[in-house]
């Protein structure tokens, strides 16, 4: 009878730590989506939940599942609000869309591809690169003699002139179809390389980035530096990509977007997900799958967009490079 009623009452003890448990992480993780607005990104706990926000539901959908049939209602209510809302924000994402071509004038396609500072197979990156035969290479990452080397491996893009330009001491290039002028390297405008592509049709201004990882205030000034400077006075067609180090649920992605659209949301599907590739590994054994999109293309209002993706060749880069293809 004694070790019946202690079986009970530890029993009736983790079911209460487990619905507290539940109820923890519900409520905290709708607060911390009613604090995305206030104070934002200023707090480290608010910066990690727009991060990761597409995997919150992996724990709020089977706590919505319990919740239901535990018949608590108050605490399904608690883990339905966010989970409607995640789900209503990446909506777009997974229902068809239909977006225009690219430009207005004429096709161009752009890819923005971190090749990683520790990758030294160019012959693979230059693989992915005459896959998608694009106007446009945004490299971050890429030294001197890689980028020569990748050169060599390229030697043309669909049977056309290779032009380029680098940014050494940022270690940024761009590699395009059109003639380039380097007009600015900026480490205060978030590690940028700013460059103009003379198009056909005409010039465009090409802003080529890589801000640093962690120091978010400091991140934050620095591309509010570039919007102020390069992107809001120009009256030429943008395109701004690379890696950015930062989501599409961030205020500083909010910051930017208000000014120029992003390719994934106009015309991609799905999460997009772009770091790690499968180079990364936990503790150099098990492979980790791409969890977040860091890497991003915008563009100006200049242009429309037909389609966007994110690769699945990273040529023995730890990012996947997005493209318009």
């Amino acid at each position: 009878m004694e070790a019946t009623l202690l079986f009970k009452r530890i029993s009736g003890s983790i079911q209460t730590l487990f619905w507290l448990a539940l109820w923890l992480y519900g409520v905290g993780i709708l607060l911390a989506l009613i604090m995305r607005w206030w104070p934002g990104d200023r707090l480290q706990p608010i910066r990690l939940v727009n991060y990761m926000m597409p995997w919150l539901l992996a724990g709020l959908l089977p706590g919505l599942l319990l919740a239901l049939l535990g018949h608590r209602h108050q605490l399904a209510l608690v883990f339905a609000v966010p989970t409607l809302y995640i789900c209503a924000t990446y909506a777009p994402l997974l229902l068809p869309n239909q977006a225009d071509t690219f430009s207005a004038g004429a096709p161009l396609k752009v890819m923005s591809y971190n090749v990683w500072r520790k990758n030294t197979d160019m012959t693979a990156v230059a693989r992915v690169i005459l896959g998608e035969q694009p106007d446009l290479v945004l490299l971050q990452e890429i030294n001197s003699e890689g980028l020569k080397k990748l050169i060599t491996n390229l030697e043309t893009i669909g049977g056309r002139e290779i032009y380029s330009v680098e940014a050494a001491a940022i270690h940024q290039a761009i590699i395009s179809r059109f003639p380039l002028e380097q007009l600015e390297s900026s480490w205060k405008k978030g590690r940028t390389q700013k460059v103009l592509a003379t198009a056909p049709w005409g010039p465009i201004l090409v802003l080529n980035t890589h801000p640093p990882r962690g120091q978010w205030h400091r991140r934050h000034k620095q591309m509010a530096r570039l919007l102020d400077a390069d992107v809001i006075p120009c009256d030429i067609p943008v395109i701004l990509g690379g890696d950015f180090n930062t989501t599409d649920q961030s205020l500083t992605y909010r910051l930017i977007n208000r000014h120029l659209d992003n390719a994934h949301w106009q015309s991609g599907q799905g999460f997009g997900f772009t770091y790690p590739s499968s180079r990364y590994r936990l503790k150099d054994l098990v492979p980790c799958p791409p969890l977040v999109r860091i890497d991003h293309i915008f563009y100006s209002s200049h242009f429309k967009t037909r389609h966007a993706a994110t690769l699945g060749d990273d040529g023995g880069s730890d990012h996947l490079p997005v493209a318009l293809p």
